[in-house]
């Protein structure tokens, strides 16, 4: 398994990805890594944006949804149940009533980190912090870009390998 140790005494991993969910020819989005811990993950994410062959409003509009003026990606979890965990932007949890019982749902928030912004290019990076951990099976990373021409797309992870590794660090 390709996977390390955040730090010594972290309890948690890096399982490294280095998959790509979506590209057009402006836009690459990727999965880098997953940083797994007992308590859940963040899943990191690269974004790429291109200004060649686009005009100069259609490049300002993708511009800015990287920057933080306008809408940015949107990205979302759906596990093997159907259980769909999207973004909520920070605050708290939300909870769904099924089954004659509130169920506290998987928690997604996104937090955009480091940019490297020039006139024609934007490279930046998101974690994704989801909780709890993922169960150990597969389920899908989904991202939609809409004004950015990114329809809803996806890939698989795999939450085995994750709390694999996990399990491998941890002991």
């Amino acid at each position: 398994m390709d996977s390390f140790c955040a730090f010594e005494g972290s309890g948690g991993t890096v399982v490294p990805v280095r998959r790509a969910v979506a590209s057009t020819d402006n836009i690459a989005v990727g999965v880098t890594a997953v940083w797994a811990t007992p308590q859940g993950c963040h899943v990191e994410v690269s974004v790429t944006a291109r200004a060649e062959g686009l005009a100069v409003a259609e490049w300002e509009q993708i511009r800015a949804g990287l920057t933080g003026s306008a809408k940015p990606p949107r990205f979302a979890v759906r596990f093997a149940d159907d259980t769909l965990a999207v973004e909520h932007g920070g605050g708290w949890p939300s909870y769904r009533h099924s089954e004659g019982a509130w169920r506290l749902e998987p928690s997604f928030s996104v937090t955009w980190a480091d940019a490297t912004v020039k006139e024609d290019v934007v490279h930046t990076y998101a974690l994704l912090w989801l909780w709890p951990l993922p169960p150990e099976q597969p389920f899908e990373f989904l991202v939609e870009w809409f004004s950015a021409g990114v329809e809803p797309t996806g890939i698989t992870l795999d939450g085995a390998e994750i709390a694999a590794a996990l399990r491998e660090t941890s002991s």
